[in-house]
This record gives structure tokens, C-alpha cells and sequence, in this order.
């Protein structure tokens, strides 16, 4: 079909509401109703980065990005495009307009100083195809209390619940000072405003608890809501539905947990996304009250900036690797990088692994092994080499986020 009429650019602030309804409906989602864009509208500016493609005057596709940082190896915070929000109308599919979106995009985010960008996909296939790599696994669990109590190896100390009126006021610093993982992100206020809507606004019974050492420092929270389940008179209770719940340390989780699990009434905890080696998995009273219900493709990440993301991170001290990494939109990535425990950089040295973007990106942050890269074909070399460079990126704890945008 001719794409001539196709324009792709970036929309005006009084085309935004056009523009979310056309990513609602390619997203199979109701429009946000006009009396509620009042209130909802502002996630549409805030933070926010938006591309649009345009059929004459009607938007007919978009993408866009929030702006925040992830935590790469060895404690760097990287500027990062978190890419969210693509759809293109059902209309105009098969036309090239969803690559033209991301290629303007990533683009603009690289020139302006982006070094990541990541993703939480709605579909697993697309999105190799544009350089990004499964970086980050999760899982999704159900938790019994009544079989994993008492928890074990908890942190000594005390806990309260947050008043509404507290949460902004206590929680982003809390969070930063308990983001130890690789692959988290960074909480702007516009994020803390949308994790905390309905908390906040009392639609919702949802609550802060924060763990507070012996000492007075807080250390770890929980965010967590709890919904009442109906059912037979001895099989009643509640649900507790765990959004977020990170530590300074493992110990302080753990504390956390053993909190949860001691909540009345409540007869499961459910989560979305923990970490695919939570430790309280292991100290649980009973190994089997931790259920994991699935584990899917929490962290979609691309590289940008090859050459400063490499040199970002930090890896072990291990014999090094030659790796040649391609990137057809980018070729200012493209060349063959030596990484040893001193750090990385570009060689003249004839490379041992070859990597295209999407496959890079996918072992950076060490989650994701380069053997198994090369196991199924997404990295040439060999198994020696593969071997090297899992001893050099490989990360435990295992790479998580927790957060979603």
C-alpha cells in the first residue's frame, strides 16, 4: 500500500486526546471518557515522549517513551527511554508505520542522551525485530501464609503503616535507598503519582507497611492491597495483592514477608512480579506454600549507546572476550568491543562471538546467558568464548525491576 499520505512526527499538546484514543483502541482498551481526562490526561504530558503517525489529519498509530534511569552492574544509573504506549490502528497495519514510529523515536531518545531503553511488552515476538533482547525474567506467584509461616531470617526491628497524607513524603527516598537490583528504575514523581493513585484517593484498600531498623533507619516497605473473597462460612477471608515490596537487604525482605504472612484474615498473598530467585522461596516453612503460577518476560531491553553502555557497567574478573556487535539503525554501535575485568572497549582483534543488537541487549545486563544466546542461534562463536563471556557479565542476584510504567 502507498504510505505517501503517512506522516510521522511529533503531535501537538491539543492532539494528545486524539492521539490516546487511537493507542486504546489498537490496545483492545476502552478510551478514557471525556469526564475523566481531567483526571488521567496528565499521564499523557508528564514525563512523557510521544511520536504519532498522522494520515492526513487523523492519528492513526503512536509510540512513546517515559525518561528515567536503570541500574546497570556495578551501580551506574543509565538515562533510559522506557518504551510504552505503541499500537498502530488495524487499519494501517502492514504498512511500515509502527518501524517508521520506533526508528524517529529511538533516534531522537539517542541523540538526546539515552544510553537504554526498555520495555514491558504486551507480545513476546515483536519487538526483536527493532533491537530489543530479553534482559529480565519474573515471576508470577502465589504465596499461602498459612504454609510458609513462620519465615525464617528476617531482620530485626518494627514496623508501621503509612497514612495517606505520608506516602510522598516517605516513600520515593525509601525506594532509592532499596533499589539494589540490577535492572531497576528510577521513581520520578509523575510515577509515584500513578503507583499511588488509588491508594491515595481511598478507591482502593491499599496500604504502605515500613520496616524500620533497630537503629530508627527505614530500610523496606511493602505496597500492598487487600480485597475480601467471598466463599463458604470456614473458608472465608482475603487476598492480599502484593504491588511492591523491596529492601535494603535480604534479611529486611524477608522481615517484610514474615509481616505479610501474619496479616489476618488473609488466606493468599498474590504477586505479579518477584524475582525468579526471591530468597524467601528457600525459608519458608513449607517450600511448597511459594507457588510460582508463571514466569514470562518481565525486561525487554535495547542498547542505544553501545560503546557507553559497555563501559558503564562493570563485569568480573575473568580471562576476556572479543565480541563484534552489529546494529542496521544504529551504525555507530557497530565494531568488535573486548571486555575484560578492567572494563570495555573497541579492538582492532579479531572477534570471538558475534552479536546482533538484540542479542547484546539481551546478555548486558547478566540475566540472560551468552551460551544459551549462542544455543539457539542468536550468537555465532564458540561455546568457549560463550563460556568466557558468561564469567565476565553473569549477575547474582538475578537482574529484576519490580517496578511497572
Amino acid at each position: 500500500m502507498n504510505n505517501d499520505t503517512i506522516v510521522v512526527r511529533t503531535p501537538a499538546p491539543e492532539e494528545m486526546r486524539q492521539v490516546s484514543a487511537v493507542m486504546r483502541v489498537a490496545l483492545m482498551m476502552a478510551r478514557i471518557a471525556d469526564d475523566d481526562w481531567d483526571t488521567w490526561g496528565g499521564g499523557w504530558v508528564e514525563g512523557y515522549v510521544p511520536i504519532a503517525a498522522f494520515d492526513g489529519d487523523r492519528c492513526v498509530g503512536h509510540a512513546g517513551t517515559f525518561q528515567f534511569d536503570t541500574l546497570v552492574p556495578g551501580g551506574a544509573w543509565l538515562p533510559t527511554a522506557g518504551l510504552t504506549r505503541v499500537g498502530v490502528l488495524p487499519t494501517h497495519h502492514r504498512r511500515g508505520i509502527l518501524t517508521r514510529m520506533l526508528r524517529q523515536l529511538l533516534g531522537n531518545e539517542r541523540a538526546s542522551g539515552r544510553v537504554l531503553t526498555s520495555l514491558r511488552a504486551s507480545e513476546a515476538p515483536i519487538y526483536g525485530r527493532f533491537g530489543y533482547g530479553l534482559a529480565a525474567e519474573a515471576n508470577g506467584v502465589v504465596v499461602v501464609p498459612s504454609r510458609v509461616r513462620p519465615i525464617r531470617g528476617g531482620a530485626p526491628g518494627t514496623f508501621r503503616l503509612l497514612q495517606a497524607e505520608e506516602l510522598y513524603a516517605v516513600l520515593p527516598g525509601l525506594h532509592a535507598s532499596c533499589t539494589h537490583r540490577v535492572g531497576a528504575i528510577s521513581l520520578d514523581a509523575w510515577m509515584w503519582k500513578r503507583i499511588l493513585n488509588e491508594t491515595v484517593s481511598g478507591s482502593e484498600a491499599g496500604h504502605v507497611v515500613v520496616h524500620t531498623s533497630p537503629d530508627g533507619v527505614d530500610d523496606g516497605y511493602a505496597f500492598y492491597g487487600i480485597k475480601w473473597i467471598e466463599g463458604e462460612f470456614a473458608e472465608v477471608g482475603g487476598t492480599c495483592e502484593l504491588h511492591h515490596l523491596h529492601a535494603a537487604s535480604q534479611e529486611v525482605e524477608l522481615a517484610l514477608w514474615a509481616y505479610l504472612s501474619e496479616i489476618g484474615l488473609s488466606r493468599r498473598i498474590v504477586c505479579t512480579s518477584r524475582p525468579v530467585d526471591d530468597p524467601v522461596r528457600l525459608v519458608a516453612a513449607d517450600y511448597r506454600g511459594y507457588q510460582v503460577k508463571e514466569r514470562w518476560d518481565e525486561q525487554w531491553l535495547r542498547l542505544l549507546d553501545v560503546p557507553a553502555a559497555l563501559a558503564a557497567r562493570t563485569y568480573h574478573d575473568r580471562a576476556p572476550v572479543t565480541i563484534a556487535i552489529t546494529d542496521p539503525w544504529f551504525p555507530e554501535n557497530d565494531g568488535t568491543y573486548r571486555i575484560s575485568g578492567d572494563g570495555a572497549m573497541r579492538t582492532t582483534d579479531a572477534p570471538e562471538l558475534t552479536a546482533a543488537i538484540a542479542a547484546a541487549s539481551a546478555g548486558y545486563l547478566g540475566g540472560t546467558s551468552w551460551a544459551d544466546l549462542l544455543t539457539i542461534g542468536a550468537v555465532q562463536g564458540s561455546p568457549e568464548a560463550a563460556r568466557r563471556a558468561d564469567d565476565l557479565f553473569r549477575q547474582t542476584p538475578a537482574p529484576w525491576c519490580g517496578s511497572h510504567f
